[in-house]
């Protein structure tokens, strides 16, 4: 009887957990692939770290992530930058014949320039902002109000964490950003970039400052260099612990979801 009873309670627990889950509002990601191994997508209003080295396409996600949801999803949305220059990002993306500039005209979309302060350059851009926490943040609660964006992009926190003087003010002013933007009710994507050792908390606090992880990866199979991703967690769904191949084509990124890295 006390086995039954045990038993009973771990069922009615787990099915409260699961129907917690399942009401829990998704925001679409306009990856292929990748709201699969979500279940349904990234959990709505939340921030998101998404962690990975040079190359990995973490900017080509995170673009696509903003693009497809003014285009598919009617989302406004904001997208710092801090590593490329917008007129950059704009040509960059111009390959996979994403428009960026037309949907800026149509205040759909703001490119945030914070790279141009950090290169010692006057900007020319509509917005811009100082390597500071505080400027950002002005900066987005201004934007999320003019647009009514409900997705931002953040490339990349490690950028605007070298701006700072110690590791100490740097786990401070990311922990205000991560508090602040989960009051404003965006959905927001923080690229980061890992360490040499592959550790995904360069400041030992971003994996914890954020409701989810995903993490992007290059590693050698039969002796071929390929792109991966996993979700290390997602915070109130249920989701993949699988790591899936990664792709980068002419129209953007996409999940392999059906497939796995190693056969």
């Amino acid at each position: 009887m006390i086995q039954y009873a045990i038993n009973l309670c771990v069922q009615v627990k787990e099915f409260k957990e699961k129907k917690l889950m399942s009401q829990i509002a998704r925001v679409k990601t306009g990856i292929p692939g990748l709201d699969k191994m979500l279940n349904g997508g990234l959990p709505k209003g939340r921030t998101i770290l998404l962690s990975g080295p040079a190359g990995g396409g973490k900017t080509t996600l995170a673009t696509q992530f903003i693009y497809r949801g003014v285009l598919d999803y009617g989302d406004p949305g904001i997208y710092v930058t801090f590593d490329e220059s917008p007129a950059t990002v704009r040509q960059n993306f111009a390959s996979y014949d994403w428009k960026l500039e037309s949907l800026e005209k149509e205040n759909l979309l703001a490119l945030v320039d914070g790279f141009s302060m950090r290169a010692g350059v006057a900007s020319k851009e509509k917005y811009s902002i100082r390597l500071e926490i505080d400027d950002l943040l002005t900066t987005l609660i201004a934007l999320i109000d003019e647009l009514g964006a409900e997705r931002v992009v953040i490339d990349s926190l490690t950028a605007l964490a070298l701006s700072l003087e110690s590791e100490s003010r740097i786990r401070r002013e990311i922990l205000k950003l991560s508090a602040v933007m989960s009051s404003l009710k965006c959905t927001t994507i923080v690229t980061s970039e890992m360490s040499q050792s592959g550790e995904i908390s360069r400041y030992g606090v971003e994996e914890f400052m954020a409701s989810g992880v995903i993490v992007l990866d290059i590693t050698e199979v039969n002796q071929r260099l390929m792109r991966s991703i996993y979700i290390r967690k997602m915070r109130g769904i249920d989701h993949e612990l699988v790591r899936r191949p990664f792709v980068l084509t002419e129209t953007g990124c996409s999940v392999l979801s059906t497939e796995t890295l190693y056969k």
